[in-house]
Parts: structure tokens; C-alpha cells; sequence
């Protein structure tokens, strides 16, 4: 059985009502490497979980629209300095980008979660350069990017409760799966 059919049918356990950790034990071994298929079954969202938190997802989604507009904006204002070709090139960069993110969160992508926090995690860093001309404006900013991160980070453990900050969960060495 090769990977595509092995995805198929792991997929149709899981919507057949066959538990996680039955559908792993069943695969296990075969085509997908453990870890591949331990993050495949982890990531598949559970409509149960996902209407629980309806609303914390319209939140995240509302926030990364605000995202999207102040990059659109700032982008296209820091563009300016340059040229008009570049500020709109920039602007829809800037604010396209949030846009993806929305999109991977309205589809509840556990990936999507995954590469904001690491992504802006990443970005920390860069957002202290302007910490002796503006501190007060940058403590502000990295205020709410870390809030961001920890409210994506806390939505993605509601949404995906057996994987951990990259990949599956494990414990003791065993991957782990709520039932």
C-alpha cells in the first residue's frame, strides 16, 4: 500500500468513527513513518472541537483581517519612500501574507497555526532594532505579537490536543492520541 492510499484509508477510519489510537496501531509500520502518521491523524480537526470553539476561531480570524490591513497600509506608507511600484508591490505583500494565515485558520490547518507561532517567534528579534528610538511603541508592539503567539499557541492546543508545538505527541516515547 503506498502513502496516498495509506492516507485515504486512514482518513476514512477516522470519519467511520474508528478511534486515533486504534487507526495508528492499524498503520502503523506500513508506508507513512510512525511520526508521519502520528502527525497525520493528530492534525485531522474533529469537528466536535471545532464548533466548541467557533467563536475563539472568528476572534483569530478578526485579528489576522486587522493584521492584514495594517500591513496593507504600512506597507504601502514605507513603500512610498521608494516608489509607487514598490509601495503597492509591498502593501499587498504586507497585508497578503496575514491573508494566507486567515485562510489556513478558517480551514483549521494545524500546519497554519504552527508556522504564525514559529514565524513570529522568528521575528521577535528584529522588533527590538527600534527599542532606543521609540521604546514605549516597542514594548507595545512586542506586547501584542506575544499575545497573538500565545492566543494562536492556546487555540491550536484547544483545536489539535494530540500534537504538541511541532509534530505529534509523545509520551514515553509512544505517540499519544486522544480518544
Amino acid at each position: 500500500m503506498d502513502k496516498k492510499e495509506t492516507k485515504r484509508q486512514v482518513s476514512e477510519m477516522l470519519d467511520g468513527g474508528r478511534s486515533k489510537t486504534e487507526t495508528f496501531k492499524a498503520f502503523s509500520g506500513g508506508a507513512l513513518k510512525d511520526k508521519a502518521l502520528a502527525y497525520l491523524i493528530g492534525s485531522r480537526p474533529d469537528p466536535n472541537l471545532i464548533e466548541r470553539h467557533a467563536g475563539k476561531i472568528k476572534i483569530l480570524l478578526g485579528l489576522t483581517y486587522v493584521q492584514a490591513l495594517i500591513g496593507l497600509v504600512g506597507g504601502y506608507l514605507l513603500g512610498l519612500t521608494i516608489s509607487t511600484g514598490f509601495a503597492i508591490g509591498l502593501g499587498l505583500f504586507a497585508g497578503g501574507v496575514p491573508l494566507l494565515f486567515a485562510w489556513g485558520f478558517y480551514r483549521n490547518a494545524a500546519h497554519a497555526y504552527t508556522v504564525y507561532v514559529m514565524l513570529s517567534i522568528s521575528q521577535m528579534p528584529r522588533m527590538f532594532k527600534e527599542y532606543a528610538d521609540d521604546p514605549i511603541g516597542t514594548v507595545v508592539g512586542v506586547a501584542i505579537t506575544l499575545a497573538m503567539i500565545f492566543y494562536v499557541a492556546w487555540l491550536k492546543n484547544l483545536l489539535f490536543p494530540d500534537l504538541a508545538l511541532i509534530g505529534a505527541k509523545k509520551i514515553k516515547g509512544q505517540y499519544v492520541f486522544s480518544n
